[in-house]
């Protein structure tokens, strides 16, 4: 079942994250009157009902950020949520209008430009509120690969997943940009970039709010550390999700054995050992195959729902940003700090919806919450629960998710299987122009191997390629100088 949305105004959404955690009131302006419902408590009466933290029931709190995708392009279908896939028409380049369409059963954009979602195209998207500008950041006029949709049977793991627990319908990424601002706000609740930048962060992070408390936390990546944008400070914390081969203890063994710590984050495979251009990532990324990024939210799901810590754990699954995709929903503003501002960003506006579900006994199960939350409402569930000092401007000013979940029952120990193939299903994005000489790990291209073909680029798309190389590379770069890679 699902809540009623707050009866709220948009300019009262807004002062729930500018003001703190505000009465539910009006939601929606015209164009969104059609979602208003109401809630059956406020968020402030949630917030104040919460049990005390040590009795919650939750000792471990375990956070998967996948890449690119808004709501309505991936959950639109579930029942009882906000969310609308077909019947949208959207202006192209040219003033033509486009309807949005189902992608499958393409699965990956392999022959198609990265949807624009930098700083400067999410307020294009924007449109001043219009929300209907995802065609117009696009480079060839033909593309509408941004108004696409994929539905509940495409989605082999959330078409169970998000019937099964909760799922938030407006949860909004932190800022309207890149991947990097948006990876910042999940570890320190605000940026200190507006793009996908290299310089080293002296930005406070919930790893320290931890450490001062004395709480246990790893940080689990896979290929890429994004830890390493703070130099060596976090090396200690940042382990491999899992790699048998070398007998390093990672996210895998840590759930096997029943020890995982009280927070941790995990980073999926960015594809970087072939290449996410190629199309061998479980990112979920535009140019991988969703499938395989279903596949891997099974394998964090299995491993969390069968360890013996399964009974006080939450799985939370969002995403770092909506990936220049299609959302119907006006996104809210926020508080902006100080190191935000000096970077330019003065509107303070949240990003584009996207995917947010919470998995564990303490989920409630089958229900869909309408309240609004974004990274800092993540970082203030794990504050709440163990006792950390705020970190940002926004702490304590969101939404805790903590409210989302069931503290009246006892907990559901039940954990449905679903049938998620494991793949790998990614062909090998490429042509005779890439090179792969700088890919570490990649002295040729294992195409033979693998019998995919090599669909043809244009050069738009060949160029998003390269520009998104160089992030990850210069990311892998970084690894290895401060010793996160060997």
């Amino acid at each position: 079942m699902s809540e009623k949305d707050p009866k709220s105004t948009v300019d009262a959404s807004r002062r729930r994250f500018l003001a703190g955690i505000a009465a539910a009131g009006a939601a929606g302006s015209a164009g969104l009157s059609a979602c208003a419902r109401s809630e059956p408590t406020t968020a402030e009466q949630l917030m104040a009902a919460l049990p005390n933290p040590q009795d919650s029931g939750i000792d471990h709190i375990v956070v998967v950020m996948m890449e690119n995708r808004s709501y309505d392009h991936f959950l639109g279908w579930l029942p009882g949520s906000d969310g609308i896939q077909a019947g949208l028409k959207y202006p192209d380049k040219n003033g033509e209008m486009q309807s949005t369409y189902p992608l499958a059963p393409e699965y990956q954009g392999c022959t198609l430009e990265d949807p624009g979602h930098s700083y400067k195209d999410g307020r294009e998207q924007y449109n001043k509120g219009k929300c209907d500008g995802f065609l117009k950041t696009v480079n060839d006029a033909s593309v509408t690969f941004p108004i696409g949709y994929y539905t509940q049977n495409d989605l082999s793991f959330y078409g169970g997943a998000a019937p099964a627990f909760t799922t938030c319908d407006r949860y909004f990424s932190g800022i309207l940009s890149s991947t990097f601002p948006n990876r910042m706000y999940m570890h320190t609740g605000q940026t200190d970039r507006n793009s996908n930048g290299f310089d080293i962060s002296s930005l406070p992070t919930i790893w320290d709010r931890c450490a001062a408390k004395g709480v246990s936390t790893s940080y689990y990546f896979n290929d890429l550390p994004i830890t390493v944008l703070w130099a060596t400070k976090y090396l200690g914390i940042s382990k491999p999700f899992n790699d048998a081969n070398l007998g390093l203890v990672g996210f895998i063994a840590d759930c096997k054995n029943g020890t995982l710590p009280n927070v941790s984050f995990i980073d999926p495979n960015f594809g970087l050992a072939v290449g996410e251009g190629y199309g061998i990532a479980q990112d979920d990324h535009p140019f991988a195959d969703v499938r395989d990024g279903q596949a891997f939210l099974n394998q964090v799901y299995k491993a969390v729902s069968t360890s013996p810590n399964w009974e006080k754990t939450l799985l939370i699954i969002n995403y770092d940003e909506w990936g220049g995709f299609f959302d119907h929903v006006k996104p809210p503003v926020g508080l902006v700090s100080d190191a935000e501002k000096a970077v330019g960003n003065l509107d303070g506006r949240l990003g584009f919806r996207v995917p947010c579900l919470l998995i564990g006994p303490r989920a409630k199960r089958g229900h869909i919450t309408h309240f609004d939350f974004e990274p800092n409402s993540i970082l203030d569930l794990i504050r709440w629960r163990f006792g950390l000092d705020p970190l940002s401007v926004r702490s304590d000013k969101v939404n805790n998710l903590a409210i989302a979940l069931d503290f009246k029952n006892p907990p559901n120990l039940s954990a449905p299987v679903f049938n998620v193939a494991p793949g790998p299903f990614g062909q090998l994005c490429v042509n005779q122009l890439l090179d792969t000489g700088h890919l570490p790990g990649v002295p040729s291209l294992p195409i033979p191997e693998l019998g995919k073909s090599a669909p043809a680029m244009t050069p738009e798309v060949y160029q998003s390629r390269l520009d998104h190389f160089a992030d990850w590379q210069n990311l892998y770069d970084m690894g290895v100088q401060y010793g996160f890679i060997r």
